[in-house]
Formats: structure tokens, sequence, C-alpha cells
């Protein structure tokens, strides 16, 4: 199946498969393929199948859409081993399968020739799986080259143990158990042999693997810390010498090696004898066992971490579309209210939500909030919020009732540190009237002709959801007139930062929306366009960022208007009263 290979980028290793159909590249979350990187527009690149071919093409993002090179203009063809360049995101094409039939290249790449005449064609031997080659002494070697020679056999020997021990272990505590199976056979004098494995939390040496030629060990493996020290310290082999031969050769009973892997210290390799000693040429090779069994446990290593890696997209991916399908489908479909929303979540999944919900006929609830977390916990926690918000909307008829029974439920959920801000409204068909209450969370827009407010009463002051079993919640009331526009956000846009570390900020937002023209989706898009060229090129976006905003239809009629206590010269802004905080 043809797939796209991500090369470099945040997101590097993936593999996306490609069936029949269109897919969309870009940073939003409902992407087919999801790019979190700031530097790549929201919808940046779309590609699809035309016959038997792939065609890509830019869909107008800031930092083009490259194919080997060369910017993207119009539709583009892409053949197998392309390559993709959106902003810092390389991605291989792959539209070739290979099979084990697959017939050698004809085009020069390999030239084939018989032998013939006086050439000789060599083959293995058969008893070369054992990876030992016959040492014939010719009489004219000396004691030390016949050493050396045999210490370069029994190299070999063990390089060809650890080979097979790597192929038939696909985890580093498997491997262990082998090695020290082959160490008692690379060391016949050998008595007890065991593996010590650095933990990966605490850094502490453990004894994971151990070995007994004659029966199984008693108790814990004691290894001198003489060995272990220098082993560590050193990072090479040691030999504890005891005593010398008749040619003054250092002879002992103990030793070790580190497993060690490019300056990453993995462990340590001991072996003991109780009798028969051990030379130079043991523990040089006990060294290369060592070295090889600790590149073998770094791949064995990275290939476990890449396995979770991946499953972890996996489940990701998974709960993305989980907590996509708890968020509205569709916005509400009103005579007289236009509604636009945008959600893009930081990660693949993330702790921003919104909500329309219909409390009576009349009476329409809008909800934007942002859960004290990232990723899994924070969409859990989101999924129960919202439930409790749609389950208990049609008994509780103003914000503040609403916010403080849910908050009874989200607070005996026990999450330490979990709390959810959020701004609450209910919006009134018939008169036009909006019932708000703010849990800390980003102050609410009211556009009005060429001016913008910020919606905020003492009274709508509540704290966020979570914190306290009783929640102490007011509310305040705003009338609406045609040709308004409710803007509501969260904290991801307000924060998103410049180069410079700069938030985008309220009076930027505010200046944006004054400014902005057309429809609602309009001025959404406006605001979209002014984060990202505030933020430029700054990599992955830190927050999740949500949008959602509501205009009334210009056609009717306006509603009466007084003046807003703050607003400069008499400015003419919104009826605002505070209603009472009723008890339950």
């Amino acid at each position: 199946m043809p797939s796209l290979v991500f090369l470099a980028g945040p997101i590097a290793g993936r593999r996306y498969k490609l069936a029949d159909g269109e897919y969309v590249i870009g940073r939003r979350s409902d992407c087919q393929i999801f790019v979190p990187d700031m530097r790549v527009s929201r919808q940046h690149a779309r590609l699809w199948k035309t016959g038997e071919a792939w065609e890509i093409e830019d869909l107008g993002s800031n930092n083009g859409t490259f194919v080997n090179g060369v910017k993207v203009q119009t539709a583009t063809q892409i053949r197998h081993d392309d390559e993709i360049l959106i902003a810092n995101n390389r991605i291989r094409v792959e539209t070739r399968e290979s099979s084990p039939d697959s017939k050698l290249p004809g085009e020069g790449n390999v030239t084939i020739v018989n032998v013939t005449g006086n050439e000789s064609l060599i083959r293995s031997r058969e008893d070369s799986s054992s990876g030992r080659l016959p040492i014939v002494s010719s009489g004219i070697l000396s004691v030390a080259d016949q050493r050396a020679v045999r210490l370069l056999e029994r190299k070999l020997d063990a390089l060809t143990q650890i080979l097979h021990a790597t192929a038939a272990s696909d985890t580093s505590e498997a491997l262990i158990q082998k090695l020290v199976d082959a160490l008692l056979e690379l060391f016949p004098q050998a008595e007890d042999v065991g593996v010590l494995v650095e933990d990966e939390r605490t850094g502490e040496l453990k004894v994971q693997a151990q070995r007994h030629r004659k029966q199984s060990f008693g108790g814990d493996l004691k290894v001198p810390g003489t060995i272990i020290q220098h082993v560590i310290s050193d990072r090479r082999g040691v030999l504890l010498g005891e005593t010398a031969d008749e040619n003054d050769e250092g002879v002992g009973t103990r030793m070790g090696a580190p497993l060690i892997f490019h300056g990453v210290h993995y462990g340590v390799v001991y072996v003991e004898s109780k009798h028969a000693g051990f030379r130079q040429e043991d523990v040089d090779l006990l060294q290369t066992v060592a070295t090889q069994t600790g590149l073998a446990m770094h791949a064995t290593r990275v290939a476990a971490q890449l396995a979770r890696r991946e499953k972890l997209e996996r489940d990701l991916r998974v709960a993305r579309q989980i907590q996509r399908s708890l968020l509205p489908a569709n916005v509400p479909q009103v005579v007289g209210l236009e509604f636009a929303v945008h959600y893009e979540p930081a990660y693949q999944i993330g702790g921003d939500f919104y909500d329309f919900i219909w409390h009576d006929p009349s009476h329409l609830g809008l909800c934007v909030g942002d859960v004290a977390g990232k990723a899994i916990s924070a969409a859990l926690y989101m999924a129960r919020l919202t439930s409790e918000l749609r389950s208990r909307a049609a008994i509780a008829r103003t914000p503040a009732r609403l916010l403080r029974r849910v908050n009874q439920e989200i607070a005996q959920l026990g999450d330490d540190g979990m709390f959810a801000t959020l701004v609450y409204c209910i919006y009134d068909l018939e008169n036009r009237s909006l019932v708000f209450t703010n849990a800390g969370h980003c102050v609410p827009l009211l556009r009005r002709g060429d001016r913008v407010f910020p919606l905020q009463a003492e009274r709508a002051h509540t704290p966020p959801l979570g914190v306290t079993q009783e929640l102490e919640a007011g509310e305040a009331r705003v009338q609406l007139h045609s040709g308004d526009m409710l803007i509501m956000v969260s904290d991801g846009i307000l924060e998103a930062r410049d180069a410079r570390g700069n938030d985008y900020g309220l009076s930027k937002l505010s200046r944006r929306i004054r400014t902005a023209r057309g429809k609602v989706d309009d001025v959404v898009k406006a605001i979209l366009a002014d984060i990202d060229s505030h933020c430029g090129d700054q990599g992955q976006q830190g927050d999740d960022m949500t949008l959602v905003a509501m205009s009334i239809d210009q056609r009717r009629a306006k509603r009466k208007t007084t003046t807003l206590p703050g607003a400069e010269g008499g400015t003419e802004a919104p009826d605002q009263t505070i209603d009472g905080d009723e008890d339950d």
C-alpha cells in the first residue's frame, strides 16, 4: 500500500498508509494527516489518487509545499522515492510494493558474469555455522602467536553466540538471559556468571540474571566492589590478578566488564571461578562480549521504545477521534444567528472544549472551557465535565445554577490538581438577552459597530470548577442587538507567543475583531491569520486554541442601548445588569 513516511519534523518516523481517496495535510486536528507544527498551515496541502498516480497541490499555505526541492504551484504528480518538504517536515513517498520475488534492477546497477576458465567458485563450509575455523599449526608460530590466534577464534565464537542471542531476543531482558548461558560456554573454567543492569530510574545496579554451572544460586550474586568501581570508572574489562604463572603473567579468579554503548552505561558482566584462573586473553574476550552485548541492549531498548511510542501514538489517535466525537458535530441552525468555530489542540488530544446546549426551544447555551492539564487526563476530565453540563442543562435554567450543580459532581472526582475554567452563556432567542457567568476563564468579547467591549461584571466572576465542593457562582445579563457579534476564546489564543516571547494578548485580539470585515466566518479567519502572523515560525504551538463566535442577523431591528460604566465619552455599549444569585 502506498505510504508517506516522515523523515524529519515533530512526527519523524511516523508512516501514513494511503488508500484511495483524498488526504489533507495540516495542523488542524481534523486533517487526515495531522502535523503538530506551527510552521505548517492549518490546511497546508492536499493529495489524491488519479488513476494509478498520486498528485499533490498546495492549499495556499504560508510556507509553501516543495517536491524534490521544487515549489508546488499547481497540481503535481508524485512518484516513488520523491521527497515532499513542508516547513521542516521531510516526507518520503513510497508507492512501490516490495516483495521477496522482486527482480534485480536491469538498468546497469548490477552486472552478472559467469565464472569460467581459471576462476574458482567458493562456497561456505558445511560446519561454518558454528563460526569456528580450525587452527592448523605449522610449528612455526610462537606460543604467544598461537595464544593470539586462539583468542581470535574464541572471539569469533563469542560474536557468533551474541548475534544468535540478539536475533532470538526481542527485549534486553531476554537477551541477558541468553548471555549468561553463553558465558558458561565461552569460559569453561567459570562457575558463577551474572549480569548487573543499571536501573533506568534510580541508576542503581541490580542483578538481573545469574547462573551457576553445577546448581542454582542459593542467594544473591556477590560481586566485589573493587571490580564494580574499576569497571564503571575505567569503562573497560577488569581481572583481579591474585597470583602469577611461570611467565609472570597475572592470573585471577574474578573478572568483570562494562555493558556500554556510545557512552551510555547499561550495566556490568561478572564471571567468577573458584579454582581455575583467568588470564589476560580471558578478560579481553569478556570485554569483546560485553561491548557487543551493550550494542545489542541498546538496539533492543530502542526497538522497545519505538514500539511503545507507536502504541502510544496509536492510542492517542484513537483518543483524539473519541474526543472529537464528544464535541458538537455541527453548529446550531438558528434563523437570525450565525456561528463559527475553530478548535485546534496543541497535541493529539487537548484540554480545551466547547459546546452548544439547548436548555429549551428558546434558550441556547454556549460554553468554552479549558481543563488544567494536557493529553489523556485532560481529555477524560473534559468528557466528564461536558457530560455533566449536558445532563443538567434541562433542570438548571441559569448559568450560575448549572455550574453549581456540575461543580458538586466534578469536585468529587478527587483528581489532584485537576480543575476547569469556562465561560457559560445562555442566549434568549425571544428577547435577545444573554446571561453569562465566567468561572476563571478568558473574558468574552462583544463587537458592536466599530467598538469591542469585554463582557465582564463583578458578580459574574466565579471560581474555576473542581477546586472546592461549594461554588459561589454569580451571573450577569447583557442585552444584545442586531449586528452584534459575541467572541469566546481559550487562553491558547491570548497566549500565542512570537519569537521574543510576547503574547498575542487581549488588545491585539480586540483590535483585529474591530477591524475585521465580512461574516462571522470571515472574522474568525482574520483572527487566525493575525495569530499566525504574530507567531511566525515558532514550531509546535504551546497550548490548545479554541474560538467560538456568534453573530446576530443584521436585518433585525436594533435594541435599546445605554452607556457602559467606564466606556470612553459615553460610547454606546451593552446594557448590563446583574441578576441575583439565586439558591437552588
